[in-house]
């Protein structure tokens, strides 16, 4: 072999070895870069996680409220049907009371005392 084509064959391997460097670099960086969003990814979920449980917190709070508004309702409700056979009640007595008033003044011809 000559030694230019020694040399030649050195200079193909340089470029060679120089190329597969280049990839290795480019291949470096590009995992780099995916393990830096892979961890960003992570944090998200890790603040969204941490969101969701608050959420959970706040809608137990609530939901206990809401019950309460039920139960305060229901009985509003009973209340309010108490209420009015009380007056439905009331209304009868008063009005017996007077037809028994009518009737005492009409038999005896004098007021009650």
């Amino acid at each position: 072999m000559s030694e230019s084509s020694v040399e030649r064959t050195l200079g193909l391997l340089l470029g060679k070895l120089e190329a597969i460097e280049d990839r290795l670099e480019r291949a470096d960086e590009s995992r780099a870069s995916i393990h830096k969003r892979l961890d960003e990814v992570v944090m998200r979920t890790t603040h969204l996680e941490a969101d969701m449980s608050s959420v959970k917190r706040k809608t137990d709070a609530i939901q206990s409220v809401t019950d309460d508004v039920v139960t305060l309702r229901s009985q509003a409700q009973g209340a309010g049907t108490l209420g009015r056979w009380l007056i439905r009640i009331g209304i009868g007595v008063v009005g017996a009371a007077g037809w028994a008033l009518s009737v005492y003044t009409y038999l005896t011809g004098r007021p009650p005392p």
